[in-house]
């Protein structure tokens, strides 16, 4: 090897010393700050994963306050069940507190549930609006007279006859009800 040939190898290494001590300091440093955001993004992913479970919980609370409600009005409308012990005066009871419940929880559940339960309260009652506020049930009352031994006679002026729906129809629309429920109970909320 010629004496040239040395001095042009000699700034080569120098410099792959040099890199290689920028290597040594920057690699502890890039793997301190990689450990950082790692550890931000599995706190983020336990606080998003705590939250959903929050969101799931609530969900299901509400399910079971609201489910046997429904229920209870399906079987009125359907008859089926214990459709003769509930009174007009209960379905309608039944009916304000389903809509106090959606009005309040309406945020925690999706648009789709909102629309479809809308649309089952569309099928089983007529609402007017206006001061007196005067909902009527969506059925006929003679077979509910009939099997009914508590019935009253002043309970007939909470029927409508004349809009009355198929009960198929409106166990079509309990159904997907529910199936909107069961959908939005394991829905996560990923944003």
């Amino acid at each position: 090897m010629s004496l040239p040939e040395i001095q042009l190898t000699d700034p080569i290494w120098r410099s792959l010393a040099i890199a290689t001590m920028i290597i040594a300091i920057l690699t502890p440093i890039i793997m301190v700050i990689l450990a950082f955001r790692f550890s931000r993004s599995i706190k983020r992913m336990n606080k998003k994963q705590l939250s959903n479970q929050k969101i799931v919980e609530k969900r299901i609370e509400i399910y079971d306050k609201m489910v046997p409600k429904l229920n209870d009005i399906y079987c009125f409308y359907c008859y089926i069940g214990n459709w003769n012990e509930i009174t007009p005066k209960a379905v309608l009871r039944l009916k304000r507190e389903l809509d106090k419940d959606m009005n309040i929880y309406a945020s925690l559940f999706s648009e789709d549930l909102s629309k479809k339960y809308m649309g089952f309260k569309q099928l089983c009652f007529v609402s007017m609006s206006g001061w007196e506020h005067e909902e009527k049930i969506k059925s006929y009352y003679e077979l509910r007279q009939q099997n009914n031994l508590d019935w009253e006679d002043g309970w007939t002026q909470y029927f409508d006859t004349n809009n009355v729906i198929e009960a198929t129809k409106i166990k079509e629309r309990y159904d997907e009800l529910i199936e909107a429920f069961k959908e939005d109970l394991i829905m996560f909320h990923y944003s």
